[in-house]
């Protein structure tokens, strides 16, 4: 297929588009699984030359100066390794770690085994922070000894730290919020692990595509989480209305160019980007806010329905590891509950109470959000079924 820009299809000829093709090979694929990165030659084993924007953590600190993490206290799971810290819930994190297990899937055959070759993982809770996450302590321990605070999600390679930045995040208690599109990372990634640039078009002309879609789509995420918490019916009424109008532009889209995905028949970054917030509009939306995506959008349910069946999506939205429920303050184990779970207090507009009631007695594996929401549900109607009148029913 040849590619065509979005806003214009040039008609060019098989002469002039073979003449365009860049004369550079790209890399064979065993060579790229092989090297890992394309980041800058290290100077030790797991330590880059290059240093970037928030700086280099120490090996000490993440135990790459000993020969096993093992009986080391906070360390990563394999320094040698890029390491995502982040939450399994955060849709700002699934960004990366999607991009993370198409990397994966790519250098194992399209394979995504049990333990990733390519990178590890660290779950955070960041409302258990104050209640010994084992995470936590980790973010904290590597925090501190660049004297600076880390926001999730965080990468970690070759010594180097990578964050999407302070500008992008909205505000909310699991994190799970950002404004605009949030690409550094996956950006990032694609450059460096696995084989380089293999989540983006195979020509200028369509990155141009790609980027230009992510400009399109940026206000996903906004959208969504002024509808899930805006408090006014009025205003979330309206947000309803300009979300929907933004699912119609990227139906629209998915129509510009032929092939299973945005721009074409390969999954980019611009599908990456888009996908954990089409999944909580789906799975979130509809139970807290009667929102649905409607069938007339059919180019993009086909869109979401094909892009579930990737290895890399299955991975990460499968039911909840056993690491996972041994760390969040959640109970639910089904994806798609656990989801509605983790946004409960957002939709109520009880988020300032979930983090108090964490700070107090959280522990993983217990919601003591509803356990609280429970037990007055029981008071209250204790009260309604004997007339009280010693309390206020609102």
């Amino acid at each position: 297929m040849l590619v065509t820009s979005y806003d214009a299809a040039a008609v060019l000829s098989d002469e002039t588009a073979a003449a365009s093709t860049s004369d550079a090979a790209a890399p064979s694929d065993e060579a790229a699984a092989t090297s890992g990165s394309r980041a800058a030659a290290p100077t030790e084993a797991g330590v880059s030359a290059a240093t970037s924007y928030f700086g280099k953590v120490s090996p000490l600190s993440t135990g790459a100066l000993f020969p096993s993490p093992r009986g080391i206290v906070d360390a990563l799971p394999r320094p040698d390794k890029p390491c995502l810290l982040f939450a399994d819930h955060d849709p700002l994190a699934a960004v990366a770690h999607i991009c993370l297990l198409e990397k994966e899937a790519e250098a194992n055959g399209g394979m995504i085994p049990h333990n990733p070759k390519l990178f590890t993982v660290v779950h955070v809770c960041e409302p258990l922070a104050n209640r010994d996450d084992p995470g936590m302590r980790i973010v904290r321990k590597l925090g501190k000894q660049r004297d600076a605070s880390l926001q999730l999600p965080v990468l970690i390679h070759e010594g180097n730290v990578f964050q999407e930045g302070r500008g992008g995040r909205i505000n909310n208690v699991d994190g799970a919020w950002w404004s605009g599109s949030a690409c550094l990372l996956p950006d990032y990634i694609d450059g460096a692990i696995g084989k380089k640039h293999s989540l983006r078009p195979d020509d200028a002309v369509g990155v141009y595509n790609m980027n230009l879609f992510l400009q399109r789509h940026a206000d996903l995420p906004a959208l969504f989480h002024k509808l899930l918490t805006h408090p006014s019916q009025t205003q979330r009424i309206q947000r309803s209305k300009e979300l929907l109008a933004l699912l119609k532009l990227i139906d629209a889209d998915l129509q510009k160019f032929e092939g299973l995905y945005l721009c074409g028949q390969k999954f980019t970054l611009a599908d990456a980007v888009i996908f954990p917030i089409i999944e909580r509009i789906v799975l979130v939306l509809s139970a807290y806010r009667s929102f649905w995506i409607p069938p007339s959008l059919h180019h993009l349910i086909n869109w979401y329905d094909t892009v579930l069946e990737r290895p890399a999506i299955r991975a990460a939205t499968s039911d909840r590891t056993r690491e996972s429920q041994n760390t969040y303050c959640y109970e639910k184990v089904r994806r798609s509950e656990y989801l509605v779970e983790v946004y409960e207090s957002a939709a109520g507009h009880e988020e300032d109470l979930f983090r108090e009631l964490n700070e107090r007695s959280g522990s993983p594996g217990v919601n003591v959000y509803r356990q609280e929401a429970a037990e007055d549900a029981r008071d209250r109607s204790v009260c309604e079924s004997k007339n009280c009148q010693h309390c206020v029913i609102c």
